[in-house]
C-alpha cells in the first residue's frame, strides 16, 4: 500500500515539476504556448528581401544550446539536427519583392503519442520566429499542415 502511495506522489511531483518548468520557459520568453500538434505544421515566413549575409548572421546568432540541435547547411536549405528531433528551413522564394522561407520539423521521437522533447522543439521554433521578426518586423507568418507518416512499434 505504501508503494502505491509513493508512486502516486512521485507522479504528481513529476507532473507538477513539468508544468512549473514549462511555465518558467514561457515566462522567460524562450517558448510560447502552442497547440499540442504544433510539430505537425510548417510555418511559412514572408519577409522583405533578405541578403544572404544578413540571413547567415541571423542563423549564427540563434541560441541553440538548450534545444539539443546543431546547425548546418546554406542559405537555401538549413538543417537543425539532434538526437531526438530534426527540423529544416528552406528558401521557397527569393525575389526583389520578398523572401519566403519554410520551417518544419522533419522527424521526432515520441512517447505516449507526444513529442519526447516538446519544450526543446518549441524553443527552436520560437527562436526561429524571433529571428525572422528581427530580420523584418513586418514579417508575415502562415501555417500549413504537413503530411505526417508514422512508424508504429509493437512494443
Amino acid at each position: 500500500m505504501g508503494g502505491i502511495i509513493a508512486a502516486v506522489v512521485l507522479i504528481v511531483v513529476a507532473i507538477g515539476f513539468s508544468a512549473w518548468w514549462k511555465g518558467r520557459l514561457i515566462g522567460q520568453g524562450k517558448i510560447i504556448q502552442r497547440a499540442k500538434d504544433f510539430v505537425e505544421y510548417a510555418e511559412i515566413f514572408t519577409t522583405r528581401p533578405i541578403a544572404n549575409e544578413e540571413y547567415v548572421a541571423a542563423l549564427k546568432a540563434l541560441d541553440l544550446k538548450k534545444t539539443g540541435v546543431s546547425l548546418e547547411g546554406n542559405t537555401k536549405a538549413v538543417k537543425f539536427s539532434g538526437i531526438y528531433f530534426s527540423a529544416s528551413i528552406h528558401c521557397v522564394e527569393q525575389t526583389e519583392a520578398n523572401s519566403v522561407h519554410r520551417f518544419e520539423f522533419d522527424s521526432w521521437k515520441t512517447k505516449y503519442g507526444r513529442p519526447s522533447f516538446e519544450n526543446e522543439m518549441n524553443m527552436l521554433l520560437t527562436a526561429v520566429e524571433k529571428m525572422f521578426v528581427q530580420l523584418d518586423p513586418n514579417a508575415q507568418v502562415s501555417t500549413v499542415k504537413n503530411e505526417i507518416t508514422t512508424k508504429r512499434s509493437i512494443f
